[in-house]
């Protein structure tokens, strides 16, 4: 009677090595056909690790003091396994009749690091003007590394500000902005109107929609950052390199 026992304990083990080995092979044929034979661990961990930390921050850029911004600022933290060299696109918009309607892009290298994590996207105001279009706005992130794109989605809702709080645009007069040498003229002249002193030219570049002009400040650690559209509108933004 003990060896009967035994024996059916000993044929119970058996089976069931047996069907944890069989589940184990089941499991392994379907991840094997679920993960494209062509995908590397980082294309794999990317899409499940690079996480927009919603909701961003809003903020209104007021240089002059005069209670009119002349910008919004999108504040956003991404969170990431790995460093990485992103490009990010940001869409602000705004709704008009129920539909919502593209008011400004900004377009930015980013590279991530533990210690530089935080995206922050600058967008000129000139169509809420020009639409007449009130908050509150929204933002719209996306980014892309290579190949790999994380799809455009809703970061964030502003405040209700009306559109008619926003410092009015102010054209430079010299028509049409299309060289880099067109874009530096524009920056000097908006600078010499508005009484600033400029130190030397850091950098001149076309950002999607628009030129980027930077400047040293004459005096103390800023960098004046000139935002020049195709039409010759400009604001100026004052950056502090620390």
């Amino acid at each position: 009677m003990i060896k009967r026992n035994c024996s059916v304990k000993r044929y119970g083990v058996i089976f069931l090595v047996k069907k944890v080995l069989i589940i184990g092979v089941v499991i392994g044929i379907s991840l094997f056909f679920m993960l494209p034979s062509d995908a590397n661990q980082d294309e794999v961990i990317l899409d499940e690790q690079v996480q927009l930390m919603l909701p961003g921050v809003f903020e209104l850029v007021d240089v002059d003091q005069d209670q009119k911004p002349e910008a919004v600022v999108f504040k956003l933290d991404i969170q990431a396994y790995r460093e990485g060299d992103f490009v990010v696109t940001g869409n602000l918009e705004g709704q008009k009749k129920g539909e919502w309607l593209g008011l400004a892009t900004t377009v930015m290298p980013f590279k991530w690091s533990p210690a530089h994590s935080r995206i922050e996207l600058t967008f000129t105001t000139g169509n809420i003007q020009k639409y007449q279009i009130s908050g509150p706005y929204r933002v719209s992130i996306s980014l892309k590394e290579g190949d790999w794109v994380l799809p455009e989605q809703v970061a964030g809702f502003s405040p209700k500000f009306p559109w008619d709080s926003f410092e009015a645009t102010v054209a430079t007069g010299n028509g049409e902005v299309k060289s880099l040498s067109e874009a530096e003229r524009a920056a000097q002249t908006w600078a010499e109107f508005n009484s600033i002193k400029l130190g030397k030219l850091i950098d001149i570049d076309y950002n999607y929609d628009r030129w980027q002009v930077d400047y040293q400040a004459d005096r103390g650690d800023l960098v004046l950052r000139f935002l020049i559209d195709p039409q010759g509108i400009v604001k100026m933004l004052k950056i502090s390199e620390s």
